[in-house]
């Protein structure tokens, strides 16, 4: 007599996916950050570095390396300031221009981690652990389309989405058609 293999009923498969879906993400990305740490903007805008000085010119502004932002002030008693110091808005882009291929590289990481993955939750003999893989793929890909979305243009976001969509629409014939 053959002995009975139980299957875990189906709430405990949705949460152990779940589970698997976003354990996935987050080592992905922690492992990422680990082995390619993200610019930090500390290392840009070190408020240590900003001596306790009042800025309350042009010349002293730039002197210390900030940006003088004039300003048209009606002013009721003296001295009266016309502008002030922003000691962070070089600072700001230049961590901004780092900032920028960071995302762009979690993307394409993110990206090629997930195809893979989504692959391979295909493989049958994976049937217990697939749907927490696909979706802990498909939520990667989501992760690394966010941290680049705001650089891309509104064609390159219009093509992602529609790939994306066809990729959902394809995954949902082929593999839950069952």
């Amino acid at each position: 007599m053959a002995k009975e293999v139980k299957r875990p009923n189906k709430a405990k498969r949705v949460i152990i996916s779940i589970g698997i879906a976003i354990l996935f993400v987050m080592f992905v990305a922690y492992a990422t950050e680990t082995i390619y740490p993200s610019p930090r903007y500390e290392n840009y805008c070190n408020q240590s570095k900003i001596a306790p000085i009042e800025y309350t010119n042009q010349t002293i502004c730039e002197a210390s390396n900030g940006t003088w932002i004039p300003q048209d002030i009606q002013c009721i008693k003296a001295p009266c300031v016309q502008g002030y110091c922003d000691l962070y808005q070089r600072c700001q882009q230049e961590f901004q221009n780092a900032q920028e291929p960071y995302n762009r590289n979690v993307f394409f990481i993110s990206l090629i981690i997930g195809i893979i993955v989504l692959i391979i939750s295909f493989i049958p003999s994976l049937e217990q652990i697939s749907l927490g893989a696909m979706a802990g793929a498909l939520l990667l890909i989501i992760y690394g389309t966010i941290r680049y979305w705001g650089v891309l243009s509104n064609i390159w976001k219009t093509i992602m989405i529609g790939f994306a969509l066809a990729v959902l629409v394809w995954i949902s014939y082929k593999k839950l058609k069952e």
